[in-house]
């Protein structure tokens, strides 16, 4: 699977959440090593998303702002693969967030 494919299923599966998400791809960025996605919600405040391909690893630049963002107090994780977003989603407590709906 690509990494767009993987980016359109992560932000149609956060847009679903409907009024409860605010949800954004990150484009273009002044700075090098932003990450792809960007959520924030009640329950998980302020969260990063960098999408990979299957099988692939941030970048060391990319590597350092998910450690930075997260020492920062935001949330940012790496993700290849759907069953990562689920994971991902599970520890954020997003599946609480399904039952609000």
């Amino acid at each position: 699977m690509k990494e767009k494919k993987i980016q359109d299923i992560i932000l149609k599966d956060l847009r679903s959440y409907g009024k409860y998400c605010e949800c954004f791809k990150l484009i273009k960025s002044s700075d090098s090593g932003e990450l792809d996605i960007f959520f924030t919600t009640k329950i998980t405040g302020a969260v990063f998303i960098e999408v990979k391909k299957p099988g692939k690893v941030p970048s060391k630049l990319q590597e350092y702002k998910i450690k930075k963002l997260n020492d920062c107090g935001s949330k940012a994780f790496s993700c290849d693969s759907i069953d990562r977003w689920n994971n991902i989603k599970i520890f954020l407590g997003l599946n609480f967030l399904n039952s609000l709906k």
